[in-house]
């Protein structure tokens, strides 16, 4: 019968935890609470494509939930919230700060890239999306969130 001994165990456990790391990480993995650059998602995660305008133009999210924006665009675009949204947010990925100031209400995605946030407080946040090419010609579109 064979003996496992700590020796022969640890390599295991060692490649075990990178395998682990790797995949949770990888962009087709689903990103957890615990994962997310700043703060926590309570709820559901609702998608918003960018193509020729916004999908859906306007979308309701109860308290908790994640928006996640996805360029499907061939050019980057920019996000800019047109409503303060600083006290709104629990969590983020990919928005920054306007200028450096201000609330995370920015962010540029590249083709095929996404952003998001969770919104918590009850409300209506507009956001427009630009093109950032002049190739680009999609018009410049602007979507809501509702919160509930």
């Amino acid at each position: 019968m064979n003996r496992l001994t700590s020796a022969s165990i640890m390599p295991l456990l060692a490649a075990a935890l990178v395998m682990t790391a790797c995949a949770s990480h990888s962009p087709s993995a689903k990103t957890t609470a615990a994962e997310t650059e700043a703060g926590t998602r309570t709820g559901a995660v609702k998608n918003v494509l960018i193509k020729e305008t916004v999908t859906p133009e306007s979308l309701t999210v109860n308290a908790g939930d994640e928006v996640r924006w996805l360029n499907q665009r061939r050019h980057p675009v920019t996000i800019t919230f047109l409503d303060p949204i600083d006290h709104s947010i629990s969590c983020k990925k990919g928005f920054t700060k306007a200028l450096g100031m201000g609330t995370d209400n920015v962010t540029t995605l590249d083709p095929n890239e996404t952003a998001s946030l969770c919104f918590t407080r009850l409300g209506t946040a507009r956001y427009a999306v630009k093109s950032d090419s002049s190739d680009d010609k999609a018009p410049d579109t602007q979507g809501t969130i509702t919160v509930q």
